[in-house]
């Protein structure tokens, strides 16, 4: 699995897309006289003075964007209508993307992108991260996908975290955000998931900077994932009824960074001896399951799961 093989149809369909539309980007600002030089600092961080997009991105590059992509097209076959999108770019540091079916405010929000270009926190390991520690990516600090419009059914039942029902469309804005981040000249796109789910969805393509945490990852989608529905891991997750079947004991399962590289020093870091030698280790040993009685017997207590 370490080996990186993302030019699935979905990112070749996106390659094409985004070779495409450089010339035009650029075609639709020219009232914007800044160079890209003029846009991105020395040390390739933003330049805070400027009122673009992660420091790059003019708004009628956005506007662009969103009808190639035909995003308001695709929301209003769900029902969503009056659609606007808004862009907060009030923190010199953080940027926000809103898209509100109707009036701003959060009971009418469809999607918010909270992304930031920084660095990696990064804990102590006992190998070699110094690729990763001088590497600036595009942080996902928040992610919010859903139909405010409709409401969870026993075909689409509620999961962790979750107010509305999503919008499926999580590949496609992963893709996005991945070509963004390649533009803005990032090492890759950085998000640390607060759910076990969340992170399942996001490793097609992330992996766990922890190699640990990476082979746990592993094992609920290599046995989990064929014999229980996401629905029921994800609650398993969240009530803390997934257990080591060797020792009865409850999987410990937290937050952690997970990254989608792009430059080739981030790729050699999960290509490591170091890094594919801990993964085996925590991997070999691990057998997990899901506690099915102690599952229904917390799902019965909270009784709101759907």
């Amino acid at each position: 699995f370490l080996y990186f093989h993302m030019a699935g149809r979905l990112r070749k369909k996106y390659d094409r897309i985004f070779k495409e539309m450089t010339s035009l980007e650029f075609q639709n600002t020219q009232d914007f006289n800044l160079s890209e030089e003029d846009i991105l600092s020395e040390s390739g961080g933003i330049r805070h003075q400027t009122n673009l997009f992660l420091g790059y991105y003019h708004p009628k590059t956005i506007d662009l964007y969103l009808k190639k992509f035909h995003v308001f097209e695709y929301l209003s076959t769900l029902g969503l209508k009056d659609l606007k999108y808004v862009l907060d770019l009030t923190d010199s540091y953080e940027h926000k993307f809103c898209i509100y079916s109707g009036k701003y405010e959060d009971s009418k929000k469809v999607v918010e992108i909270v992304l930031r270009k920084r660095g990696l926190e990064l804990e102590e390991t006992p190998f070699n991260t110094s690729g990763l520690k001088d590497a600036e990516f595009l942080y996902v600090e928040w992610l919010l996908l859903q139909n405010p419009e409709k409401q969870f059914s026993f075909r689409r039942p509620r999961l962790p975290g979750q107010v509305y029902p999503g919008l499926r469309i999580g590949d496609h804005v992963m893709e996005i955000l991945y070509h963004m981040a390649e533009r803005i000249r990032t090492s890759g796109l950085a998000n640390t998931p607060n759910y076990l789910h969340t992170a399942v969805l996001f490793s097609k393509e992330f992996l766990f900077i922890d190699p640990e945490m990476e082979a746990i990852n592993q094992a609920i989608k290599g046995y989990l994932m064929k014999h229980y529905s996401l629905w029921t891991i994800a609650w398993a997750g969240y009530y803390e009824c997934i257990y080591h079947t060797d020792t009865g004991k409850p999987l410990e399962w937290k937050p952690s960074l997970m990254v989608l590289p792009i430059s080739d020093d981030i790729k050699k870091y999960f290509n490591s001896k170091e890094y594919k030698g801990s993964f085996r280790y925590y991997k070999d040993k691990l057998r997990i399951d899901v506690d099915r009685d102690l599952l229904m017997t917390k799902i019965k207590e909270q009784g709101d799961v759907i």
